[in-house]
């Protein structure tokens, strides 16, 4: 199988890294992968692990991005891949506009990845003109058959994000010399149960129920700590200063530390008792939760989100109703006394890769003319 993912560059961050590994994996399961994108510095690791990068500008949502269609359409023709794999509404929004006028029985197929929920948009017509799709959960896969009526009778799959687990390794020991570190840094947490809660600082994080719930929680156990970990969002630093001020006013000073961002995430789950994801219902990736699972934490999450859709399938112990502080509470208490084991489910990188593999061999199975 011949695979083109079609990205918008080779940059750090979730996109550019989720199709590196993607394209890690077809190769190393002997298909052949491409990736045209604006390059970026992950461009050489691309190259590293045997895939072929083909340099492409990319504009930004406008008309002006229209003038690269033929270019893309030339290129498209000369690869002849099997599959082409976007990811972004504006690479689904190009690839559709170079290959529409293509006979059926001679293009490649187009299959966009959808990770996120999307506004309404004039570029939202590639996403609906895939002969497939893949979700990165449920919610993201009821909003497209929902908004984009063609995909009522199209295949979606429903694949969640996997996890790098070279990078979270449940296996391998915390250094001690790490948690000599913390534990200079922010002698409070020392002999304390830690309560992790990762995200974004920001409206939709949850860490206002976090502190509720930790409040609450105190006072049946003196010896939990809350650690909340995270960036604060862009232009948003009085939300942290109000998170601050309403931990003082819970009486929590001294109950709970704020870390900023951090790039011991491994350690900090493996230390953990226990792990929160308490974000907004639009969350489409369930990245915290994921993890923890991986590295064999008990996890808490609302169960309208993707983390939610998750623990559904491997900890359903952890699921508790959005807004219920009690219900937070009473389920975090109990896995203190008793935790919980997640059943096995699957969520490294291959696993992922195994099913888009499995999904385009099938769209070119069902669409193969006779």
């Amino acid at each position: 199988m011949k695979v083109v993912q079609f990205l918008p560059a080779l940059k750090p961050g979730v996109t550019a890294t989720v199709a590196l590994e993607f394209a890690n994996e077809l190769n190393r399961r002997g298909h052949e992968s491409l990736v045209i994108s604006a390059g970026g510095p992950l461009e050489a690791r691309l190259r590293l692990h045997g895939s072929e990068h083909i340099e492409f500008p990319m504009a930004r949502e406008s008309v002006w991005s229209l003038r690269h269609v033929p270019r893309l359409r030339g290129l498209l023709k000369d690869l002849q891949p099997d599959i082409v794999h976007t990811h972004g509404r504006l690479p689904a929004f190009l690839a559709w506009r170079a290959l529409r006028r293509e006979p059926a029985t001679h293009r490649p197929k187009l299959v966009p990845l959808v990770d996120q929920y999307f506004s309404r948009s004039y570029f939202n017509k590639g996403l609906a003109q895939g002969d497939g799709v893949i979700a990165t959960s449920c919610g993201v896969a009821k909003q497209l058959k929902e908004s984009l009526s063609s995909y009522h009778e199209k295949s979606i799959d429903i694949i969640y994000r996997g996890v790098n687990i070279r990078e979270f390794d449940s296996e391998k020991p915390v250094a001690s010399q790490w948690q000599l570190k913390l534990l200079n840094s922010y002698p409070q947490l020392e002999g304390k149960s830690w309560w992790l809660l990762p995200g974004e600082i920001s409206s939709s994080g949850g860490q206002e129920a976090f502190l509720h719930m930790l409040a609450k929680a105190a006072e049946h156990r003196d010896d939990i700590h809350g650690v909340i970990v995270g960036e604060v969002a862009v232009n948003n630093l009085r939300y942290l200063q109000k998170l601050e001020s309403m931990a003082q006013t819970l009486n929590l000073g001294g109950r709970v530390t704020f870390l900023g961002k951090r790039g011991d995430m491994r350690e900090l789950y493996a230390t953990s008792q226990l792990v929160f994801h308490l974000s907004g219902e639009l969350d489409a990736s369930g990245k915290f939760a994921r993890e923890a699972l991986v590295m064999g934490r008990p996890v808490i999450a609302y169960p309208d989100g993707c983390a939610g859709e998750i623990l559904q399938q491997c900890f359903p112990e952890g699921l508790v109703g959005r807004g219920d502080i009690n219900a937070l509470v009473e389920s975090s208490l109990s896995l203190m006394d008793k935790p919980g084991t997640a059943s096995f489910f699957d969520l490294s990188y291959s696993a992922a890769a195994a099913k888009a593999i499995d999904f385009f061999q099938k769209i070119l199975d069902n669409k193969r003319p006779d």
